[in-house]
């Protein structure tokens, strides 16, 4: 095919965004020479590219001819997904490597054999890691595998087999030494050890002793590598029988090296029991020697803490041990960033104390009357005293920098103990009587922690963003980590609408309250029972039927009226889109007063979200009312609060609810959508890309065991609601004024 019909071609597919045409001509050139079918084969593939990366869709042009040498033409568009995996987490540069050697990267993976991901195997890992360890232990890529004791961080890729099984056990037993090394107490303040740096692991100060800190470091490391898989032997004996035929087969720094250091050494006695030729040094006998006591049953770290301290005097000049790499499984000791972490927790600790001593110092009222018993004294000294008295328990553990910080709140020691003092005097109730101007308007007055740990203030009512794949039906695959969903306050509104909405539809309201007291409980019959209230004459006709055919008769004969209780849980999703202005709005807003006046009736739990934002990165959420929450004027200034805002990105805003359900027991769990059109973003999220992502968003629900329905006010929405929700689980309304009406005879249909 001439290279003018490949560029016609081209541009038809990636038509209205025209690319510079010496780009074309540079991507295209190779394939003018291959045959017609495997060039229709390539381009097939360019509509799931170009929409993500111009620069990599040219990539992609350039390598797909020599690709198709390795694959088959049905191969192409899984590698195609894998390429795009690739792109979203290791960039254009990842996935340029990705395609540099397709057999290596792709096709032996195919077979099961060559390297494995974490991304590929987290999925399986990160279970097993939580059970491990009995909280939740993230992992997380890293150029090398390691701890700070809140993550575990494990290489991005290991390839050191051929097999995959083989590389998963690889992985496997990285994560579990990580946590075994949390466990043993590898990371443990040796006994005796000054510490002198601020800021500092105890460790790091116990290897600043020696001249060399780093070849101390590596000893100390691989002593306590030595205990730690003596320990794994013993708590996870199955684990380690996989492994044995594993360790021997890894790489070491030896195997590289004509000459060998102590730890090359060690290393090789701990994984292939190799020794070193006759006569061995004495320096040899001794580190053995140190290796079989970190291997008895109850050897702590200060095992290698010793082993340190007496094998780093008889180290020569040509022992530069910082020229061997750690064994696979080793990784790095982040003794450092555990030491962060560390001071970070102490900080929680200590703001939770500040405000123990502060917030639990009630505000005076100034004109606070007590009634006086016959003695003097009040009912509330008392409790007043004990009060003061865990106050000032919290206040001996907090450090005198946060005790200077605490008495900006007019919070002192001192001033504890006069409170003290005065209180224990009779007729005095010191808490009620003290001037105003002590602690009014103190208490209460902190500053929260944000995410890292720092003093500033997070924003009121915000809460952590939530990541979650979209669906991409072009690639047919996710792309990772792509939609980011926030939830934020919605502020409340004091105005007119709540009382004005009550008054219109105070007959309704009166009438929908009357039906939905009587789904309170349902009863059925429920027929071909052992026992029950009344005979079953079906069943009795089958019965002697049997009987005179010469068949065995059922005892089932009898009907039992049965009374089973609600347990209903449902969300209400709203869209808040700009499209939304207007009558739709407004006959929204009347439709979620009505159902939360009626559902106050029932037991069922509901909670009502708002959505919209604008672009992949900013998905909001408004919740309006949650799921535990009463219905109160608050609740209902909310309501009145909701609004038009920006755009319509369904999928991420389903897959949150969805998420949300998964902390919710109930039989029936159920999520209606409130919208007025289509989904659709500022970016590429509209059209059939929309569509399906909603669709799978929706299906993802499904298999979480949620049922999703939607009432939609869209005049055109039967062009895709179909397949976009199935034909049972949407209805259409197309006047608007109806919807308030319609909805709470939707929600009896949908829960009765």
């Amino acid at each position: 095919m001439d290279l003018e019909s490949l560029k016609t071609k081209f541009y038809q597919l990636v038509a209205p965004s025209l690319p510079n045409e010496w780009d074309v001509e540079e991507a295209l050139s190779p394939l003018a020479t291959d045959e017609a079918q495997h060039v229709d084969d390539i381009f097939a593939q360019v509509p799931a590219i170009w929409p993500v990366s111009h620069s990599l869709c040219f990539a992609y042009l350039s390598a797909a001819g020599p690709a198709l040498c390795c694959l088959a033409p049905d191969e192409l568009s899984l590698w195609v997904h894998t390429l795009l995996d690739r792109y979203e987490t290791g960039g254009l540069r990842g996935a340029q490597v990705f395609m540099e050697d397709v057999e290596q990267q792709f096709a032996c993976h195919q077979r099961g054999q060559g390297g494995l991901r974490l991304i590929d195997v987290r999925s399986r890992l990160q279970p097993y890691v939580n059970g491990l360890a009995g909280r939740e232990l993230p992992l997380i890529a890293a150029d090398q595998a390691g701890t700070d004791a809140e993550s575990i961080y494990l290489p991005s890729e290991i390839g050191v087999f051929s097999e995959h099984a083989e590389n998963f056990l690889v992985y496997k037993l990285m994560a579990s030494f990580q946590w075994a090394c949390l466990e043993a107490g590898t990371f443990a303040a040796p006994r005796h050890v000054p510490h002198r740096k601020k800021g500092a692991h105890p460790l790091d100060c116990f290897f600043s002793e020696f001249s060399v800190p780093a070849q101390a470091r590596c000893l100390y490391h691989f002593f306590e590598t030595n205990r730690v898989l003596s320990f794994l032997r013993g708590e996870l004996p199955g684990l380690m029988r996989q492994a044995a035929p594993l360790l021997p087969r890894l790489p070491l720094s030896s195997d590289e090296a004509e000459s060998c250091n102590l730890l090359d050494r060690l290393q090789q006695r701990l994984l292939r029991a190799i020794s070193p030729p006759p006569p061995p040094s004495p320096l040899d006998d001794r580190a053995f020697a140190l290796l079989r006591r970190g291997q008895e049953p109850h050897a702590d770290n200060e095992v290698s803490v010793e082993a340190v301290r007496e094998l780093m005097p008889l180290l020569g000049p040509e022992e530069d041990l910082g020229l061997t790499r750690p064994l696979l499984f080793q990784g790095t000791l982040r003794l450092q960033e555990m030491r962060n972490l560390g001071m970070k927790q102490q900080a929680d600790k200590e703001l939770r104390l500040m405000q123990t001593v502060t917030a639990k110092l009630p505000a005076v009222k100034k004109d606070a009357q007590t009634e006086s018993n016959p003695d003097g004294s009040t009912g509330q000294q008392g409790q007043d005293i004990a009060l003061i008295m865990e106050v000032e328990n919290a206040w001996e553990q907090l450090t005198p920098f946060m005790q200077s910080q605490a008495q900006q709140f007019d919070v002192s020691e001192a001033n504890l103990k006069t409170l003290k003092q005065d209180q224990q005097r009779p007729g005095r109730n010191t808490l009620t009587d003290q001037s105003p101007s002590a602690t009014e308007g103190k208490a209460g007055q902190l500053f929260t922690l944000g995410k890292h740990g720092g003093g500033s203030a997070t924003e009121p009512g915000s809460a952590e963003p939530v990541v979650y794949d979209e669906w991409d039906y072009r690639r047919k695959g996710y792309r990772k980590n792509w939609c980011v969903v926030t939830e934020k306050e919605i502020p409340p509104v004091q105005n007119s609408f709540i009382e004005q909405t009550l008054k219109r539809y105070r007959g309704q309201i009166r009438r929908l309250r009357h039906q939905f007291e009587l789904l309170q409980t349902s009863e059925r019959f429920v027929r071909r029972q052992r026992e029950g209230n009344d005979i079953d004459f079906d069943a009795l006709v089958e019965s002697l039927a049997d009987n005179i055919a010469g068949r065995p008769p059922s005892d089932r004969l009898f009907i039992r009226l049965s009374r089973e209780q609600r347990d209903i849980a449902v969300y209400f999703l709203v869209d808040m889109s700009n499209s939304t202005a207007g009558w739709v709005g407004q006959s929204i807003k009347e439709a979620l007063v009505l159902i939360c006046e009626s559902l106050e009736v029932l037991n069922d739990r509901y909670g009502i979200y708002g959505f919209s934002g604008m672009r992949r990165l900013r998905c909001e959420l408004f919740p309006v009312k949650r799921m535990d929450e009463r219905y109160t004027p608050a609740v209902r200034q909310r309501i009145s609060a909701i609004g038009p805002r920006e755009y319509t990105r369904m999928g991420p805003a389903i897959r949150h609810m969805t998420s949300l359900f998964a902390q919710v027991e109930a039989k029936v769990r159920l999520l209606i959508m409130l919208s007025d059109g289509k989904p659709e973003d500022y970016d590429d999220y509209k059209g059939d890309y929309a569509v399906e992502d909603t669709r799978h968003a929706l299906l993802e629900a499904k298999a979480q065991g949620v049922h999703p329905f939607c009432i939609t006010i869209d005049r055109q929405a039967h062009e895709y609601m179909d397949h976009m929700y199935g034909e049972v689980n949407y209805i259409f309304i197309d006047k608007v004024k109806q919807l308030p009406a319609r909805m709470s005879e939707i929600y009896r249909a949908l829960t009765s």
